[in-house]
């Protein structure tokens, strides 16, 4: 019995040792908030957006990269080719020629005994220009310009006037290339020997560089070859399309001149104001007036320039002048001078231009002789005033007045009187972008003692871009 007693006891010990269960040990405390944990996370933020950009970066170089390549290889693509296609149809009274004789000193005794009367000739030789080129119906008996491309004899036709050829390569960032070429169809029967030219012929009439450097404080252009005229406002629009008519004014013959040289063009005041100054071979006279040549024949240069300002871009207005030695002949000391000004407004629908010019060519004249027999003489005042209005889109009708008064004398070889008054009506049609299409109707008036001559014109012409 003891011993049952003694394992009971034994079983119950460790129960009854066991401690009475104590309360959970108290969890350590939270430790304070980190003050930098912001900062931490926003940088972590930041280097993960850090490494996405560099990621967007790297892409796009590699795409940059290749359209670099491509580009390399799409640079030739800079030289541009463009053009036009001037087609034309014409008709004049009489026999086309702006001129006549003076057979029997009847009109100007004064020269009588001194040039023979049939080489007196009044009338303007340039009044009866049928396109943009300055081409006229006829010289008829002209002794001052003989080149008759067209020689019409007063018969209406059919005219390719040109076929234009416009070269353009940009040289880097700053620097270009421009030419502009007219193939002209023309003919001649060749079974005349006495038959001066060719027929079909090439006229370069831009042929230049320009360099424009990148400055600052105002805008300069620099240009070297045959480039255009600094001398008034119409030698801007002397191509068919960009010209509002056809024909050229009276007294373009002394301004569209392109002449061989350097040439400045700086603008200034936001573009306001504008200085152009060109060192030529020759004068600015277009080289269907003999009073132009491209190869200088003496070794004083001609300076002309032009200075305008434009009033909010509406209203520029310019004054110009030449000065240097008479072309044709080889004497530094006879001088030929030249002044002009002229105003450009645009309004609206509204464009309208006026110019007025005066110079003269000295001439050079042996004592005793016949005046003006070493170098011609000339002497002139003309202008225009021509204004348009664009209705619509497509159509632009315009009117324009002209007057040129005018003596060119050449020793006992001819002498020309011209006092004329000119009155121009047309109509300009745009179809689309690539198609004009004109029509224009000239009356030609002399003035002063001068008999009336029929040398009227009735021309059109569809220009054609590419």
């Amino acid at each position: 019995m003891k011993r049952i007693a003694y394992a009971l006891i034994l079983l119950a010990a460790p129960a009854a040792a066991q401690p009475t269960p104590a309360e959970p040990p108290a969890q350590p405390a939270e430790p304070p908030p980190d003050p930098n944990a912001a900062a931490t996370a926003r940088m972590k933020a930041l280097e993960e957006r850090l490494e996405k950009v560099e990621e967007e970066l790297a892409a796009q170089k590699d795409d940059n990269s290749f359209l670099e390549e491509k580009l390399n290889a799409l640079l030739p693509l800079q030289n541009k080719i463009s053009g036009y296609l001037d087609l034309g149809a014409f008709a004049t009274t009489g026999n086309g020629a702006g001129t006549r004789s003076d057979l029997l000193n009847t009109i100007f005794p004064e020269y009588a005994g001194v040039v023979p009367g049939s080489w007196v000739f009044y009338g303007d030789p340039l009044s009866t220009t049928v396109n943009s080129r300055g081409d006229v119906a006829d010289t008829g008996e002209s002794r001052a310009i003989t080149f008759d491309p067209i020689n019409s004899k007063g018969k209406p036709t059919f005219l390719v006037n040109a076929l234009n050829l416009t070269l353009f390569s940009g040289i880097g960032e700053t620097a270009q290339l421009n030419a502009s070429v007219d193939f002209v169809p023309r003919a001649r029967d060749i079974s005349d020997p006495s038959g001066l030219f060719d027929g079909d012929y090439i006229d370069v009439k831009l042929a230049y560089g320009e360099w424009r450097p990148k400055l600052e404080s105002f805008d300069l252009t620099v240009q070297a070859g045959k480039f255009d005229s600094v001398l008034g406002y119409e030698y801007r629009s002397l191509e068919s399309p960009d010209r509002i008519g056809i024909t050229p004014s009276l007294i373009c013959r002394y301004t569209c001149g392109r002449p061989i040289g350097l040439k400045a063009r700086a603008r200034f005041l936001d573009e306001a104001l504008v200085a152009n100054v060109a060192v030529t071979n020759g004068s600015h006279f277009h080289e269907g007036f003999p009073f132009a040549n491209e190869i200088d024949q003496n070794a004083m240069k001609t300076v002309a320039g032009r200075l305008s300002y434009q009033i909010a871009k509406k209203v520029e207005i310019g004054a110009s002048g030449a000065w240097g030695a008479q072309d044709f002949q080889p004497d530094n000391d006879v001088h030929q001078w030249h002044w002009g000004a002229d105003v450009h407004v645009e309004i609206k629908d509204i464009e309208f231009t006026a110019e007025i010019v005066h110079g003269r060519a000295r001439g050079k004249t042996t004592p005793g002789m016949a005046l003006c027999d070493v170098a011609p003489c000339l002497r002139y005042t003309g202008g225009y005033a021509q204004i348009a209005y664009r209705v619509n889109n497509t159509l632009v009708p315009y009117a324009r007045v002209d007057y040129r008064d005018a003596t060119h004398w050449s020793g006992a070889s001819f002498v020309y009187i011209s006092d004329l008054g000119r009155a121009t009506l047309g109509l300009r049609a745009e179809i689309g972008t690539r198609v004009i299409v004109k029509a224009e109707a000239t009356k030609n008036e002399e003035l002063g003692n001068l008999p009336t001559i029929p040398n009227d014109v009735v021309t059109s012409s569809l220009v054609i871009k590419y």
